[in-house]
């Protein structure tokens, strides 16, 4: 059973350097560099001691195991995360344990208003479909199809759809 991928997943969601994640675990770095590339096995011990500083639990770590983890996903297997009268915010990977980005897709109605406030994420968007004014903190600029911009934790956003058909805005945060 590998599991590299998903220490170094979970590792990096937590925010952890390599080295960071060693000196907490009290173990070397290379340790955790060949564990991460899945080029030895930890003992039981070992390996509770790095879930520990990561958080997570030595039988949840395990019991994801038994979902086979997906790579593609459909229209139909998208959830809701927010919607209301005049935009739906979908996620496109649901139900993914470890993300390391969250891809988003915004709907906005004709001529509606959406309003963020990035408080500890970063991350893009980039506008599928439609004509949207773009206000983030005070820089504020018209954009169309295949336009992007950057948010930095602490920003506000406000999109608003200046057409009279739904825009389509893919965001990314991570």
């Amino acid at each position: 059973m590998k599991i590299g991928n998903k220490i170094r997943r979970i590792r990096k969601l937590k925010g952890l350097t390599i080295e960071e994640l060693a000196d907490k675990a009290g173990i070397t770095k290379g340790f955790i560099s060949q564990l991460e590339r899945d080029l030895t096995v930890p003992s039981v011990t070992t390996l509770k001691q790095v879930l520990d500083v990561l958080g997570v639990e030595l039988s949840s770590f395990f019991s994801d195991f038994s979902e086979r983890e997906k790579f593609i996903y459909t229209t139909k297997e998208r959830t809701i995360e927010k919607s209301g009268r005049n935009f739906i915010f979908e996620n496109l990977i649901p139900r993914l344990k470890y993300l390391e980005m969250e891809p988003k897709l915004l709907t906005l109605k004709p001529m509606a208003d959406f309003q963020l406030h990035f408080e500890e994420d970063e991350g893009f968007g980039f506008v599928v479909r439609g004509n949207l004014q773009v206000k983030l903190n005070h820089e504020e600029k018209r954009m169309n199809r295949g336009d992007c911009f950057y948010m930095f934790f602490d920003n506000r956003l406000t999109l608003k759809n200046l057409s009279n058909k739904n825009a389509e805005v893919l965001m990314v945060n991570y």
